[in-house]
């Protein structure tokens, strides 16, 4: 049975027509988009990749390096196969030994651094001394400088005052015999005199030894030191009683010691401004000259024995002067500034236990004599 045609056919064929018609638009919009989009992609890529000179030397070197490493890779990396054991083991030893003599030389380079670096340390210390040394030299060049300054007013000074003074006459010259030592007569008395503070000091030796030896009598004989024979007079307690004691006339001043924990002894100390002056030896009518002291000497009996200090030359040759008139011999002997006269006590005193006696030794042929004490 033939189908019936219906009115509603020509509908779908402009259905289907404008379909079509939209499809084949749209596919003509997206190709006219997709050669716009192309197009502009094309004129970009070669606005932005055009190459200058400048850049193309530069992407040369990059490719040279390149190349370069890749012939070192393809060095570095050898085939197992064909490496030679003994070539290696050669070539390591070389760089082994040269690593070693690397090694020294940059120890050698650090020895020397730190040799350097002590150097250097040692130089800044002697450059700081140097100029603290520098500085404290520049410190007394001008206290130098101003003491000369004050020694050149100085001596205008006393140049000035030198030229202003009337010149004197000089003291007539002095006489001095020439020496000629020997033996003090045999049996002539020593009198003791020294000179100090350039003064004349006679010693009255006996009486001081005298009132000596009785003090240490007493002392014993007091508190009965020795009352053990064996052990002898006690030092201990005996020098603690003596050290007290003193004596004194109008010349000296005595000191009261013991010498060696066993002998009782005197130190005379001069007592200044109280000696004789060259004045008073001069002088017939002084004090020193009075029958008491040097007044009483007898040239046949006695000879004087003087101990001279540095500072007391002039008052001995005045001294020395008077008795060489009165026909006194006499010696000398010069003694330091802190000498002082010391003597021992009479009478056999000694502490502490008897020594045994000492066996008298045979003559010796060959000893010297004991030395005799000599006049001049």
């Amino acid at each position: 049975m033939r189908r019936k045609v219906d009115d509603d056919d020509d509908g779908g064929l402009d259905s289907l027509l404008d379909t079509m018609t939209n499809v084949v638009g749209i596919l003509v919009l997206v190709l006219i988009v997709t050669q716009i989009s192309v197009a502009d992609v094309v004129t970009k890529l070669t606005t932005e990749n055009q190459i200058d000179d400048e850049t193309l030397a530069e992407l040369t070197q990059q490719l040279v390096a390149r190349r370069q490493e890749q012939d070192e890779l393809k060095r570095v990396l050898i085939d197992p196969l064909n490496i030679d054991p003994e070539q290696q083991r050669r070539e390591l030893e070389l760089k082994r030994d040269l690593l070693e003599r690397r090694r020294k030389e940059l120890a050698k380079k650090q020895e020397e651094k730190n040799q350097y670096a002590m150097k250097i340390e040692a130089d800044r210390e002697q450059a700081e001394k140097n100029r603290k040394l520098v500085a404290d030299t520049k410190a007394q060049r001008d206290e130098l400088q101003v003491e000369l300054a004050q020694s050149l007013e100085r001596k205008a000074e006393l140049q000035a005052k030198l030229d202003s003074t009337p010149k004197t006459a000089a003291p007539a010259d002095i006489e001095v015999s020439i020496p000629n030592p020997r033996p003090a007569p045999s049996g002539a008395k020593q009198l003791v005199l020294i000179c100090a503070h350039n003064e004349l000091y006679p010693l009255r030796l006996d009486d001081f030894r005298e009132r000596a030896e009785a003090q240490a009598r007493h002392i014993i004989a007091r508190f009965k030191l020795d009352r053990d024979p064996a052990a002898g007079i006690d030092p201990k307690r005996f020098t603690e009683y003596w050290e007290r004691l003193s004596d004194k006339d109008e010349f000296f001043d005595v000191e009261y010691f013991v010498a060696g924990e066993r002998f009782p002894r005197l130190r005379f100390i001069p007592r200044p401004d109280d000696g004789a002056s060259e004045k008073e030896i001069v002088n017939p009518r002084s004090r020193i000259r009075s029958p008491k002291l040097l007044g009483a000497i007898n040239p046949e009996k006695m000879y004087a024995r003087f101990f001279v200090l540095p500072d007391s030359f002039g008052v001995y040759v005045t001294a020395r002067r008077f008795f060489s008139e009165a026909g006194v011999l006499a010696g000398w002997e010069p003694q330091p500034e802190d000498w002082r006269y010391q003597t021992g006590v009479p009478g056999g005193i000694e502490l502490g236990p008897p020594r045994p006696p000492k066996p008298t030794p045979p003559p010796d042929p060959d000893a010297k004599p004991k030395r005799p004490n000599l006049i001049d």
